[in-house]
C-alpha cells in the first residue's frame, strides 16, 4: 500500500478554516472598494457611442469618488 505524504504549510495551525478566512477577506475588500466600476443593472442605449460615453462618465464618476476617500 502507497502511503501519501503530505507537506505542512507553515504558519497555519491545524484545523484552521481557510474556506472561512478567503470569505472574510474578500468581504472587506467588497467593503472598502464600494460598488465596481459601473453599478448592476441592465442598461439600454441607442448606439456604442452613447454606451462608451456613458461608462466613460460613469467610471470617472467612481473613481473620482473613491479616490478622494482616500486622500
Amino acid at each position: 500500500m502507497e502511503v501519501l505524504r503530505t507537506k505542512r504549510v507553515p504558519g497555519r495551525r491545524q484545523g484552521d478554516d481557510v474556506l472561512r478566512d478567503i470569505e472574510i477577506l474578500q468581504q472587506t475588500l467588497n467593503e472598502l472598494r464600494g460598488c465596481g466600476l459601473i453599478p448592476k443593472g441592465v442598461y439600454r442605449f441607442r448606439s456604442h457611442e452613447e454606451a462608451d460615453a456613458w461608462m466613460i462618465r460613469t467610471i470617472a464618476a467612481n473613481h473620482a469618488r473613491h479616490s478622494s476617500r482616500t486622500s
